[in-house]
Formats: C-alpha cells, sequence, structure tokens
C-alpha cells in the first residue's frame, strides 16, 4: 500500500510538472493569448465561436441574429469578469452571471422581430457596460474610474489597429502571391483574412491589453505620460474652446429664433446630437486638467452641463416639428433619447454641484440605450405606433379609414384616392414592411373581399395586395415610391394620313442631366403651318401655332400604356400613340423612345422622342 501511494504522489507531481511545463510553454509562445485565456476564457471562447461561425455561414437574417447575439454575449461576459475581478466576488457569482446573461440576451435575438428589438442599441449599452463594470461600487472615485477606462479603451484603439495592419498585410501578401506567382488560396481569402483579424484578433488583443489595476489613481507619473498629455492638449486647445464657441452660436440662433419668432430649422437635430455628445465625451476627457487646463476648460468643466441646457430645448422643438409633420422615426426618437440624457445630467449636475459622479455620463446613457432597445417603448416599437398612427390620420382625412376600417375601393376607380400623399404612405409601408411590422394594421382590413391578411398568405403576398387595396402600384417598391420606365420602339407604326396632315419628326425633349429639370420649348418651321411652338410643361405637349391655334397631348395616357403592356415585362415595343385635342388643330403624337420616373402620383420625363402629325380642325 506504502508503495502504491508513493507511486500515486510521484505520478500528482509529473502531472503538475507538466502543467506547468505548458503553462510556461503557452505563455512564451503566445503570450497574449495566454493572458487573454486566463483572465477571461469563456470570452475568448465566444470570439473564437462568433470567428468559426462567420467564417462558414452566409449573412442571412438567421445568421446576423447569431453572430449579433454571440458579439452581444462576448461584451456581457468581459463586463461580468470584470466586475467579479474588481468586487472579488466568488467563481459561482461569475457563473451565475454569465449565464442568465446570456440566456436573456438569446431570448432577445430569437424575439427581435416580435419584441422590436433593435441590436445596435443593446450592443451600444453593453459597450458602455464594459466600462463601468470594473467601479459599480458606491466608494469609487472619478480619479480611479478615468484611469481605467483612459487605459481600457486605449487598449481597445491599439488592439483595433493592430488588427487593421495585420489584416492589410495578410491581404497584401495574398495579393502579391496571387500578382506573381498566380497563387490564390481561396476565392473569399479577402473575407477570412478581415473575419479572424476585427472578430478574434482584435477582440482578444483587447482582454490581452484590458488593465489589471482598478484603483489606481491619476499620479504625476501618469499625469506626464505621453497619451495623457495628448489627450489634455486635445481638451485645452480643441475640443473645450470650438464647445464654447458653439455653445455661443446655438445660444445666439436662439435669440434669432425669439426675435424673428420662427420655428427652428429641421437639421438642427442632427447638429445639436453631435454637440451633446461630443460635449460629454469632452467632459469625460477633461476630467484630469480641470482646475490646471486654463480658464477655458475650467469654464467648460464647470459651467457645459448647464449650458446644454438651452441646445436641448432647440431640440426638443426641432424633433416635435418634425414628428408633428412626419411622425416619430426611429432617428428622431434617438434625438429625443439623447436630449433626455443631457438633461437628466443637467438635473444631477445641479443637484450635486460640484460633487458629479463621472460614472452618470456612460451609466445614465447605458440605461437610456437599454430601455430604448426593445418593446413598445422602444425606439422600434415607439417609431412603428407613430407610423401606424400618422397612417391612420392619412387615410382618415382621405375618407378611406373610417372607424378603424377600410373602406373599399370601387375596382372601376382608376384615380389615387390618395393624390399627393400617395408618396408618404408608400413610405409608411416600406418603413412597416422592412420591420415586419405589418401585422398591426391587419385590424383595419378585416371583412374586406381581399383581406391582405387572410391565412395562407405569403409576406410578399400580404404587402402586395396591402398596396392594391390602398391604391398604391405594387410594382413600385423601393423606399421613396419612385420607379424608373423606359420605352422604346423597334417596329414600324401605320399611320392613315389626312390629305392635309403635316408630319414633323423626330422631335426630341430631353432634360440635361439624371435629375429631371425644366425642358425648353421648341419651334419648328413647318410648311403650309408656319412656325409651330412645341412646348412640354406639366406633362402636357403643346403644338401651338402664331395665329393662336394649338393642340394638346396628355403624356400620362404614354405612361399609362406603358404600364398597360406589363412594362418591365413588357414584349411589346410598338410606338406609343397619343390622340390630342386643342382648337383649330387636330394631330397625333407617335413616341418612339420615353423615359423618365414615376413617384406617385405623378411622374417625371427625362426623354421624349416623337413624331407629331398636325392637322387643321375643320
Amino acid at each position: 500500500m506504502a508503495h502504491g501511494a508513493l507511486a500515486l504522489e510521484r505520478g500528482k507531481r509529473r502531472l503538475k510538472m507538466g502543467e506547468r511545463a505548458f503553462r510556461s510553454w503557452w505563455r512564451s509562445r503566445l503570450p497574449d493569448l495566454s493572458i487573454a485565456v486566463s483572465r477571461f476564457p469563456l470570452a475568448v471562447a465566444i470570439a473564437a465561436l462568433l470567428t468559426f461561425y462567420k467564417l462558414f455561414h452566409d449573412n442571412g437574417d438567421f445568421e446576423q441574429r447569431v453572430m449579433g447575439a454571440l458579439a452581444a454575449s462576448f461584451l456581457w461576459v468581459v463586463a461580468v469578469d470584470l466586475y467579479v475581478e474588481s468586487q472579488r466576488r466568488t467563481l459561482f457569482t461569475r457563473v451565475l452571471l454569465w449565464v442568465l446573461g446570456i440566456v436573456v440576451i438569446a431570448c432577445l435575438f430569437w424575439l427581435q422581430w416580435d419584441i422590436w428589438f433593435s441590436p445596435p442599441l443593446l450592443l451600444g449599452a453593453l459597450v458602455l457596460l464594459v466600462g463601468l463594470s470594473g467601479h459599480l461600487g458606491r466608494k469609487e472615485s472619478n480619479t480611479t474610474f478615468w484611469l481605467f477606462n483612459h487605459r481600457l479603451w486605449l487598449g481597445a484603439l491599439l488592439a483595433l489597429v493592430g488588427a487593421a495592419l495585420l489584416g492589410a498585410g495578410l491581404y497584401v501578401i495574398h495579393e502579391t502571391l496571387q500578382l506573381l506567382f498566380g497563387i490564390t488560396l481561396s476565392p473569399h481569402m479577402d473575407e477570412y483574412i478581415w473575419t479572424v483579424c476585427l472578430s478574434f484578433v482584435a477582440p482578444v488583443s483587447f482582454l490581452a491589453f484590458a488593465p489589471r489595476n482598478f484603483t489606481d489613481p491619476i499620479a504625476e507619473l501618469e499625469e506626464g505620460d505621453f497619451t495623457m498629455r495628448a489627450v489634455a492638449a486635445l481638451v485645452k486647445f480643441v475640443l473645450g474652446p470650438l464647445l464654447l464657441v458653439y455653445t455661443a452660436i446655438l445660444y445666439a440662433y436662439a435669440i434669432k429664433i425669439v426675435l424673428a419668432w420662427e420655428l427652428p430649422k429641421g437639421t438642427l437635430g442632427s447638429m445639436v446630437v453631435g454637440y451633446l455628445l461630443v460635449g460629454a465625451a469632452t467632459l469625460l476627457l477633461g476630467y484630469p486638467v480641470r482646475e490646471t487646463g486654463g480658464p477655458l476648460v475650467h469654464l467648460f468643466w464647470r459651467y457645459w452641463v448647464w449650458l446644454a441646457a438651452l441646445p436641448v430645448v432647440l431640440l426638443s422643438i426641432a424633433v416635435s416639428r418634425r414628428v408633428g409633420d412626419y411622425g416619430l422615426t426611429e432617428d428622431r426618437y434617438l434625438m429625443v433619447l439623447v436630449g433626455v440624457w443631457a438633461l437628466i445630467l443637467a438635473v444631477i449636475r445641479v443637484l450635486r454641484g460640484g460633487d458629479f459622479d463621472l460614472r452618470l455620463v456612460p451609466g445614465v446613457l447605458a440605461l437610456l440605450l437599454l430601455a430604448a432597445s426593445f418593446g413598445p417603448g422602444g425606439m422600434i416599437g415607439f417609431s412603428i405606433l407613430s407610423q401606424k398612427a400618422e397612417l391612420a390620420s392619412l387615410l382618415t382625412a382621405k375618407g378611406m379609414l373610417v372607424d378603424g376600417k377600410l373602406v373599399a375601393r370601387s375596382e372601376s376607380s382608376e384615380e389615387n384616392p390618395l393624390g399627393t400623399d400617395a408618396g408618404r404612405v408608400r413610405t409608411i409601408e416600406w418603413y412597416l414592411n422592412t420591420h415586419r411590422a405589418l401585422g398591426v394594421l391587419a385590424p383595419w382590413f378585416e371583412g374586406l373581399p381581399n383581406d391582405p391578411f387572410a391565412p395562407g398568405k405569403t409576406p410578399e403576398e400580404t404587402a402586395r395586395d396591402m398596396l392594391v387595396v390602398l391604391g398604391l402600384r405594387p410594382d413600385v417598391g423601393n423606399t421613396p415610391g419612385v420607379a424608373y420606365f423606359t420605352h422604346y420602339s423597334d417596329v414600324p407604326a401605320v399611320v392613315a394620313l389626312p390629305k392635309d396632315a403635316h408630319v414633323i419628326g423626330p422631335v426630341v425633349f430631353e432634360s440635361g442631366g439624371p435629375v429631371p429639370v425644366a425642358i425648353p420649348p421648341q419651334t419648328v418651321a413647318v410648311e403650309g403651318l408656319g412656325t409651330v411652338h412645341l412646348e412640354l410643361a406639366d406633362n402636357l405637349l403643346t403644338a401651338r401655332l402664331a395665329n393662336g391655334d394649338e393642340v394638346k397631348f396628355d403624356i400620362r395616357d404614354a405612361v399609362k400604356e406603358i404600364y398597360r403592356r406589363g412594362w418591365p415585362l413588357t414584349q411589346d415595343h410598338r410606338p406609343l400613340e397619343i390622340k390630342g385635342s386643342g382648337t383649330g388643330l387636330t394631330g397625333t403624337v407617335l413616341i418612339d423612345n420615353l423615359n423618365g420616373s414615376y413617384k406617385e402620383p405623378d411622374f417625371e420625363l427625362t426623354l421624349l422622342r416623337m413624331w407629331l402629325v398636325l392637322g387643321r380642325a375643320e
């Protein structure tokens, strides 16, 4: 028994020696990777899984959701690891938080379309959480929080730059091999290179560079560091002065608005949002030099949060104006969210004075992003409900929606009942369709003979039938409701000519570029008629003589004929024939080339090539 125990003990010692030898070899060969694996084992595994999945899968909806869930899980696991390490929590707490967070993230991505979930907002909140997670205790100081995040995000920047340089180098090597030796390792090698570099090398390098000390203050040694001095110079000489000047401009604009008693311009919202975000970043960057950076930096640090209150008011007015005209969209929702964030920070700064916790700047924003990432009150959900209300208002005003039900249109009706609002209605339909939210309109169509939501219909059939019910063209499917059409003739036309008929042509009207503009009129000298003035305006072609006799041709009839022939799959390329009406003249137009864009309920021409047959009216 003694010999057996001794042998077992020797085996254990050899195993431990082997483990130490392997760790030594591992750390000497791949030091950065070994550091990352030892501190963040699950995060490294998720990065590897994400890279592997991206290499061997396409970019369909399901694949994008899987990759989004893996990316969010990576950020969550890193945040948990930093929190557990900084607060000295147990392994059980670490694993429990891992599992709970990953399960919640998986559910959010699985139910993405049902709960109106926005992955970018969740990812943004998790990125902010990574910087906060190491300093979630009550007794954290601004100096330790600032220095830790300075090191953390500087490491992230270096990791990204290093991965980009590695990817560029491998790309150049592959292209050189292909150019000089004709060696092509894979037709997708470029994609593989950048996937590995950005999905694995960059995240793992970021983890390897992550600081270990959470409580280091900003000492004199750190203040002399190159990156610290660079940040201080950026705040002192660039960001601080520019933001103060921009603040003065916004205040002057506010005074102008009051004096002129006019609403802010619609583009002001994005300008103020950029101003607030850059200002908040400058507030964080300028913390170490708030007292030593000079009077402008000191002024900015003490008063900028308060001074930002008026720009927030301007932002609210500008956004409310756009919302009143066009409803709430995701961009406007984010503008409101940034304004609420800035307003909350201003209130906290007023209440707490100089005792301002830097963690509140990213912390409040992270909470707002998380709350806005899903549900009916989130960015997508709120925008969908707002667009639904906007559509209901438009249809009600046109008499198409009564008591929450659509009124069936007469099949013989050819005119679009929406008129100039057709483009707006199509834009709303497109927005709801791309967010898979057409179902919110289903109660409106119940009982109609052609119910788009009848059982058994595919999503494509539902969208097409809905457009038909609303009086919109189902073959115009892009965002603004614009379709480009063209007609050309490759067969001759036979026309019976009266004895006094005059043939004029070919006549060409063409706009000057890709954007339709006013087409100048033309004059033609015709024997027996004299000077004929030809004008194309408001889609009406007018042929007028010097004595006032004229005949008009409605080009809309030609466009309708193009679609009647089945554009864009038409096989009928005969010239388009239009009869005119007028006083003193009769005429026919034969069009052999017609190009333009159709935007409900009207169209614009870019090219018209035709022949005219004119005669005196009897």
